[in-house]
């Protein structure tokens, strides 16, 4: 368990050099750190799920890791890649998704799903404007799909509030994890097609990987 989380620790160290190609605009640097950050968040994960841990949560967030690092390096590529990368990075959502309902979530569930509906729709409001304006309307069908999931991504993390069966630290860090990685993808959505924000670019990247750091420290809470 100690090397996983050493790696992890590692893995925040790369992604300090990549947040800093990233406000220094310096993409080579980018093209090397944000996978190379990714890689090593991806191995801690898997040592950390050789600990005796829930094998169900453990195989899906590896693979949502898997298919994350995956979405990256497309994303890193020609826009062309830009559905491919929206794809993988649905797909990793879907893995979250799955991970953190083994069984059904709690009726309770239903108290934070009003706030992220709300939020959700604020959020996406603007950012459908925003590709209407660019003339992208054939975007706002992928668009559409991939923001429904994030939040519901979202409201599966919360929902680990009401579940016993889960230890508290597990369910901090999932929540954050989730957290975070709405709120980098709501930023990426709204710089890329509302309002391009150098600040923004620097937003996204930070709380991405924070997210998947907690999500894949998550594995042996």
């Amino acid at each position: 368990m100690e090397s996983g989380y050493l790696v992890l620790i590692i893995s925040l160290i790369l992604a300090a050099i990549d947040w800093l190609a990233v406000a220094r605009r310096r993409k080579r640097l980018e093209y090397i750190f944000k996978p190379a950050t990714l890689t090593a968040i991806l191995v801690g994960a898997w040592l950390l799920a050789q600990t005796p841990h829930d094998a169900w949560m453990a195989r899906l967030f590896l693979a949502g890791l898997t298919f994350s690092l995956i979405g990256d390096v497309l994303l890193m590529l020609p826009e062309r890649f830009f559905i491919p990368g929206l794809v993988a990075f649905l797909l990793a959502h879907l893995c979250y998704i799955a991970g953190l309902n083994q069984t059904p979530p709690p009726w309770l569930t239903l108290a934070p799903l009003v706030l992220v509906a709300a939020i959700w729709l604020v959020l996406y409001r603007g950012i459908a404007a925003g590709l209407r304006r660019q003339g992208q309307r054939a975007l706002l069908v992928p668009v559409t799909i991939y923001s429904l999931v994030l939040g519901l991504m979202l409201l599966s993390a919360w929902a680990t509030l009401f579940r016993s069966e889960w230890t508290s630290l597990r369910q901090a860090l999932v929540i954050v994890g989730g957290t975070l990685f709405f709120a980098s993808d709501a930023a990426l959505a709204w710089e890329r097609f509302v309002k391009p924000s150098s600040w923004l670019r620097l937003l996204v990247i930070v709380t991405y990987h924070l997210a998947q750091v907690a999500l894949a420290a998550s594995i042996a809470a």
